[in-house]
Order: structure tokens, then C-alpha cells, then sequence
């Protein structure tokens, strides 16, 4: 028998068909809960993911009646997902994830059940949330499944705390305690790369292309926002056109420092007061300008060592998490 696993984010949405515990066959859908959003119904999302179904099961030749079970993660569970799903509080390890899977029935496209991999939040349960402790507040969907996956593949040893990071619109830091994720830390970047890309001045002064990212550059960017604040700093980006000092690329490696720096710094933070003991940092890559975190990490934490990884071609840290849940499932008979 074969599984389907989606992992469906807020743009795209990649589809897995598994068998015997490997993918076979992979597709990537340009739909995911914006879409859902700005049309004000799920359908838009729900017609996608249905649409890539069917296209996998044709091009392997394959009936509904061959998928044992549908399992999806990520944005799913939001408010403009599939349905939405309350986050389940820290600390979550791999059997605590598939115990508070949410098991709905899909009546208009898929007409099956369909297996959705909850959230996590640090809110514990019963716990009300106010302003006083809303700076210890963060959640996550999507990043606990890769985090369950980079335990299961070893690249986070299951002996060792460490922290994962996440780049992406919203950047997060999952500490990880003995292959649980025990606290997280979210962070405003991506977003606001591409609010400051579109909507400011510095837009025209940058280049749209993801360059590889010039180590000098990116730790005077980190330096400018430490020293002067973020307002400054991206005046001083600004600046370099004005007063004609550097090419756009360089624009870029600054401002890749400022918005890493304030992440970085964040870590630090935790490292210093929370997260002791932590010797070892996994950024999830793909994109060069992702080495901008590991840049500012290693210029101010020395101390711990810092990888940029990537899963193999045509796979990703969340199939890994979803076939780490499969394998506890089969073990629990």
C-alpha cells in the first residue's frame, strides 16, 4: 500500500507519495493558505491539493483505493487551512505529535479522512495569556514536523540539546532537549525583507537576485543595526546609494546582517539565560542568503558550532518527520 504526505505552506504545497517508507514520487502545487485567505474559502486550497492527488495517482498509475492514508502538516491547520486546529503546548517529541493528530473526515473534495499534523505552541494548557507574558509566547506550524524529522535522520543527535532554525517569513529557533522540542522563539524577517523590498526606497537599491553572500559585508550590516538600531541602520543602507559608496550586492549582504543580527542576537539571549548547554545550531538551507545566519552566529557565539543543512533532492526534513510518525504508529501495532 502506498501513503500520501503533503506539507502545505502559505504559498506552495509539496505532495509525497510514499511506499515501504520512500518516496517515489514527489510534486510541488503554487497553492496554500494565502490563496484561501484573499479568496475568503478553503475550496481554492482544498481543489489544489485534490489536484495534485489525482495527477500522482494517474502518473503512477494508481486508484484512490491504493493510499492506506493522507497525512498533511503546516499550514493546514490554520484558520484559513483545511480546517482549523488548535496547537498542542511544549514539550513535543514525535509520539506526543501523532498522539494529537487531528483525524477529519473531507467530505467536499476528498471524500476520505485525512490525518493533519498539529502545531505547537510554548502556551501551556489552561494557561491565559496577557500582556505580561506575551514575549514568552510562540508557535510554530510546520517546523515541529522537520524538527521531529532532523532528530529521526540524525542530524539533530537525540543525546545532545541543540536548536534548529528555520529561516523563512517567519524565522524560529526550536530548542531541542533529548529530541524534544521544548521551547521556541519566533521572529519577523522574511516579511520584513519583503515589506522593505517593495514598499521603501532601499526596493531600487537592492538586487532581486539571491547572491552569494559576502562575509565582511553581512557582519558590518549585523555591527550598524547593534550599534544604531534597525531605523538607522537601514538609513545607512540607504546611504551607501546616495552617497555612491557600494554596489546594490553589497546593499544586499548589509541588509541580510541587520535582519539576521536581530535573530542571532535573540539566540544569544536564550543561550545565555535559558538554553544552557547548547553546543550546536542547524539552520535549514537551500537559499544562499540563509548563510547569514550562520555568518552573524559564528562571529558572536564562537563557541557553538554552526551547520547549514539541506535534506536530499526531491525530499525534505518534513517527509523525514512524517516517516518517523508512520514508523511509531507501526510500532504501537
Amino acid at each position: 500500500m502506498y501513503q500520501i504526505y503533503i506539507d502545505s505552506g502559505t504559498s506552495n504545497s509539496k505532495l509525497y507519495l510514499v511506499k515501504d517508507t520512500q518516496s517515489v514520487d514527489t510534486i510541488i502545487a503554487n497553492v496554500g493558505t494565502k490563496d484561501s485567505a484573499i479568496s475568503g474559502s478553503n475550496d481554492v486550497l482544498l481543489s489544489g491539493l485534490k489536484e495534485i492527488y489525482n495527477h500522482v495517482l494517474d502518473k503512477n498509475g494508481l486508484k484512490d483505493c491504493d493510499i492506506e492514508s493522507i497525512w498533511l502538516s503546516g499550514m493546514v491547520t490554520n484558520p484559513f487551512g483545511i480546517i482549523e486546529v488548535a496547537h498542542i503546548s511544549t514539550p513535543v517529541d514525535g509520539k506526543k505529535l501523532l498522539e494529537h493528530r487531528y483525524v477529519h473526515f473531507e467530505e467536499k473534495y476528498f471524500h476520505r479522512y485525512l490525518n493533519l499534523i498539529p502545531g505547537v505552541k510554548t502556551a501551556q494548557p489552561g494557561q491565559i495569556v496577557t500582556m505580561e507574558n506575551i514575549d514568552k509566547m510562540n508557535n510554530v506550524r510546520g517546523e515541529e514536523i522537520e524538527a521531529i524529522g532532523m532528530v529521526a535522520s540524525g542530524v539533530i543527535p537525540r543525546e545532545e540539546d541543540c536548536v534548529m532554525i528555520s529561516p523563512g517569513s517567519h524565522t524560529h529557533l526550536l530548542y531541542i532537549k533529548n529530541g524534544t522540542i521544548t521551547d521556541i522563539v519566533s521572529n519577523f524577517t522574511g516579511e520584513l525583507n519583503y515589506a522593505i523590498k517593495k514598499d521603501t526606497i532601499l526596493g531600487g537599491e537592492l538586487t532581486n537576485e539571491d547572491i552569494v553572500l559576502t562575509k565582511e559585508y553581512v557582519i558590518q550590516g549585523y555591527n550598524m543595526v547593534k550599534t544604531y538600531g534597525l531605523a538607522r541602520a537601514l538609513y545607512i543602507i540607504h546611504a551607501t546609494k546616495v552617497f555612491d559608496v557600494c554596489e546594490n550586492e553589497i546593499r544586499n549582504c548589509l541588509l541580510s546582517g541587520v535582519i539576521a543580527g536581530g535573530v542571532m542576537d535573540m539566540l544569544k539571549y536564550k543561550l545565555d539565560r535559558d538554553w544552557n548547554g547548547v553546543k550546536k545550531v542547524v539552520i535549514i538551507g537551500g537559499k544562499n542568503y540563509i548563510e547569514g545566519y550562520k555568518i552573524v552566529g559564528q562571529y558572536i557565539l564562537p563557541e557553538v558550532d554552526m551547520d547549514v543543512v539541506s535534506s536530499k533532492a526531491g525530499e525534505s526534513y518534513g517527509l523525514y518527520g512524517y516517516l518517523e510518525l508512520a514508523r511509531i504508529l507501526k510500532m504501537q501495532g
